[in-house]
This record gives C-alpha cells, structure tokens and sequence, in this order.
C-alpha cells in the first residue's frame, strides 16, 4: 500500500508562542492525506497506528475530494456488518455512504475568525477536523480541539491586553490631566447640550470648586461670562469644527479679556474649549495704540509748531529787520521822534516773539509735567478789573469788555499765574474774533464750592466740526481767515484749567457768536472769605 502521510508536530496548542494576531500557520497541522482508492481496513489499521491523527484528507490524483474523520469513521464501522461489508471496499464507496459537510481555510487564516466560523457549523459537526491549505495543492489536517485551546490562550492574552492597556488608558489619561491642570489657562469639555463634562484644575479654582463639582453644571449656572455662554452655544449651533473668539468675564471682581478656542469631538456631540488670559496683553495693546497715538500727536504737533513759528515770527522779524536798516542808514537826518517810532516798532515786536515764546514754554511745562498750582488769596475783582483795563489798553479800546461781578466774597484762594493765562486768552479771543465795536461779556459767579467764570462774544463762532480739536495746540478753526494767532492760546487755557482741577465747556454758533463757562474749585484751598462785600 502506498501512503502519504506524516505528523509534523505532537506539541500541545498551550506550548506554542501565540499572540493577537496568531494565525492557523502557527498551529501543530497534521499531514494526513490519502488518495482515494484505498481500503477502508487500510485507514482502520492507519488509525490504530496514529491514535492522535483527527482524521484524513481525501485526495483523487492530487486533488481535494473531501475529508473523513476519526470518530464518524469508527462510528460508520461500528455498526452491524459494516466491518465485514466495506472493510475490503475502497474509501469512495465508504464516502459516499459517510459524506460529510467539510470547512477550508487558508493557513493565514486568523485563529479567533476560524473559531468563529467553525462554530457557525450544525451541532453534529461542530468537531470535525479543520482542512487548513497551506499553498496551491497542499493541505493539512487541524484537529478542533486544538484550535479552541488555541482561542482559550488568544483569549488570555487579549484580556491581558486589554488590562494593561486599561492601566495604559489610565495612566495616559492622568498625564493628559496633569498636563491640563498646568496649563495656565481655563480648559473645559462641554456637551452639546450645554453641559459641563469636565473642567481643569485652574478653572475650577478661579470658582472656588472642584472639577467633579463641575461635572453635570450648565453652563449657565455660572453667570460670570454670558459672553462664553452665547460663544459655546453659537459653536454648537455652527458646522465648524474650530472655532476662536475674544470673551470677557469676571473672575475674583476683576473682568478679564480671554481668548477662546474650541474644537468638536465625538461627532459634534462635545467640544474642549481652551481660554487664555489675555488681559495683559490687551492692557499693552492698548498702552502700544496710546502711545502710538501720541507719537503721532507729538509728530501733528511738532508739524504745526514749525508752521507756526515760520509764520509768525516771519512778520515781527521783518518789522526789525526793517526798523534796523532804516536807523542804521538813515537816522543821522532823522529827527528823534522818528527814531523813536522806529525803535517802538522793534520793542513790540520782540515783545511779540517773546510772548510767542513764553506761550510755547508754557504748553511744553504742561506736557512735561512741570507747571506747578500754587493757590494764595487773590482779591478777585481788583484782579480782574486791572485785566481788563490790561487788555481794553492793548486792544486800543476799540472793544467794550463789560464785566460783571455777582461774588459775595472779594478774596478767594487761586493761583494768580494760571488765573491770567485763563482770563487774558479768553478775553483777547473773545475781542480778537468779534467785530468792531461789539461788546464782550464777561461774568463772575460764585457757587458754594466753585467760581465760575463766563465769557461770551458776538464773533465769527466755531464750527461743530472743529470743536473736538479745539483745546490741541497750534490748533485753529478753518474759519478765522486773516485773523493772527498761535493756536496756542485755548491750549494753554486748558493746561491751566486741569491745573486747577477745573473744567471748561463752550457753546458756539457760527455767525452768532461764544460763549466759554469755566468753572474752578475751592475744595482744593480754603477759600479766604473777606468781611467786605463785593
């Protein structure tokens, strides 16, 4: 008799080295094919040889016919006459009583898919012997029991596995929350309904709470940023995926700017927010744009200053100039009075340029921080009464300047220095910009903390537009034509007025005229009251 058939392992499934992705190559596979012609007293003598062979493969001139196991071919032979009726007859007419459902699978067939599929077998086949082929034309024999002792270990192991890594997933996730809870801003997960799944631990502090505290809380429930509220429920309600905006909120009684970053997950169904504290930075924002703005002022300024002293001082220059050269070529054949209308016109206008110079100066104090407030008493109506014979003198009386005085009291405690500079510049606007012969008003009130000052005029008025630029230096109104000035004069009223810790308003219609209201404290020095009544 011609067999083929070998053993190539007897080891038990237990003592092979398996894992996860094992497959039935890695099993003991008996080489147990037979060709087909041979006597069923052949396999039973075969099978009393090998007690641990499963079964055979049945082979016709190399090819699958089928398979007969051990336990249904002991169990055909057993019945009555069988040993006698076929033991002399081949294995095709033994097979053709005894056919059987066979199942085939590759060799790379993963252990766990061919259990599962073995098992989808009727309950009478369940544990026939496995064909498993190993390349085209070569197949051997898997003996069930050893492939569910192998899935028993693939089990083990994937328990194994999936308790390190639950320890893994465990470990991972408290380093994933360690390293939240240093982030030095406020993390959170939120549901899509709106509710806390999570917190870190530097938001959870700022709330004085714990993270489980958080768990489960609407987002409402903390009404400190109504701001984050709407931003999340927003998100939720868009198709993005990342989303970024700036907040507010308050935390320890302080609002605080945040930037906001958020991103989905589980399908839309949550999002982990991210805000960082950018409230410093928007403080040095903010500081950079002032700054910047006021380099830009300096630069305006610095602008105007130049254009206004090439203007102004260009005149008075020229009248010395001129005076000058007229003395020294003429003043052997002119009389003294010519002379000295010449040598006037010189002291006036250097007179001029010193004033130019000294408003200049005193608008650079301001800025710099070194003009100073220095109330005395000040006897207000001899004060103000010598001002405006002052300035009606320079003015060559060609404008009324009508003051009226309503105080209770003639001596109050002001700076004398900063009073002029407020007065004089009004006043002499007031009669500058009026035509001729049209009186200024100008009014003195006293209040219980205050004295206020009114100065109104029948001028050209100022335009709306121009007001908001009314009190910068250099500054003047696009409508006084021809009219000399600095622009420096409601500047240095203004740096006066704060010096006082006062306040200036104005009304004004052009055509029609202004009217100026300063009002200025005596809550900062006592009010040196007189006996004698204004």
């Amino acid at each position: 008799m011609s067999l083929t058939l070998s053993i190539s392992s007897e080891q038990g499934a237990e003592q092979l080295n398996l894992n996860l992705e094992s497959t039935l190559q890695g099993l003991t596979l008996s080489e147990a094919c037979i060709e087909y012609n041979h006597t069923a007293a052949e396999v039973l003598r075969l099978f009393e040889e090998k007690p641990l062979l499963p079964g055979l493969i049945l082979m016709d001139k190399n090819q699958l016919v089928g398979m007969i196991s051990r336990r249904r071919f002991f169990e055909y032979l057993s019945r009555r006459y069988s040993l006698e009726l076929l033991s002399k007859r081949s294995l095709r007419s033994l097979y053709q009583f005894n056919h059987t459902e066979i199942l085939v699978f590759p060799s790379y067939t993963s252990i766990t898919a061919a259990v599962r599929e073995s098992l989808k077998r009727a309950p009478e086949l369940i544990y026939e012997p496995i064909i498993v082929q190993t390349a085209p034309g070569i197949y051997k024999l898997l003996d069930v029991h050893q492939l569910l002792l192998a899935q028993s270990e693939v089990h083990e192991i994937t328990m194994a596995a999936y308790k390190q890594m639950g320890l893994a997933l465990q470990q991972a996730k408290n380093q994933l929350l360690a390293v939240l809870d240093a982030v030095p801003g406020f993390v959170s997960w939120i549901s899509s309904d709106l509710q806390y799944l999570g917190v870190n631990q530097h938001l959870a502090a700022s709330f004085n709470l714990s993270s489980e505290e958080f768990v489960g809380q609407e987002l409402s429930c903390f009404d400190s940023s109504p701001n984050f509220s709407e931003f999340v429920e927003q998100f939720f309600a868009s198709p993005t995926k990342t989303t970024s905006q700036e907040v507010t909120a308050e935390v320890d009684g302080n609002i605080k700017n945040y930037l906001m970053v958020a991103q989905k997950y589980n399908q839309d169904q949550a999002a982990v927010t991210v805000g960082i504290d950018i409230t410093k930075r928007k403080q040095l924002e903010e500081e950079l744009r002032a700054s910047l703005e006021r380099e830009k002022e300096l630069g305006d300024l610095k602008s105007r200053f130049i254009s206004m002293t090439s203007h102004e001082f260009r005149t008075p220059l020229s009248t010395i100039l001129s005076s000058a050269e007229l003395l020294e070529h003429y003043s052997n054949n002119w009389s003294e009075e010519k002379k000295l209308i010449h040598l006037h016109r010189i002291q006036i206008a250097v007179k001029h340029m010193i004033g130019l110079l000294d408003d200049v100066l005193i608008i650079g104090k301001a800025e710099a921080g070194q003009s100073d407030f220095k109330p005395e008493p000040l006897h207000l109506e001899e004060f103000c009464i010598e001002l405006v014979k002052e300035l009606q003198l320079n003015e060559g009386n060609s404008r009324a300047i009508n003051l009226i005085n309503h105080c209770k009291y003639t001596s109050f405690s002001l700076d004398e220095k900063l009073l002029r500079h407020i007065l004089s510049n009004l006043l002499s606007n007031a009669i500058k910009y009026s035509p001729e012969g049209s009186p200024v008003r100008f009014e003195i009130t006293q209040q219980k903390d205050a004295i206020v000052f009114q100065i109104e005029d029948k001028g050209i008025g100022i335009p709306l537009q121009e007001r908001q630029c009314l009190f910068e230096a250099f500054h003047r109104s696009a409508n006084v034509g021809n009219i000399p000035g600095t622009g420096l004069g409601l500047a240095i009223v203004k740096k006066c007025v704060d010096l006082h810790g006062g306040e200036i308003t104005v009304k004004s219609k052009v055509g029609v005229g202004t009217k100026f209201k300063v009002r200025l404290p005596l809550k900062s020095a006592v009010e040196a009251r007189s006996t004698r009544p204004c």
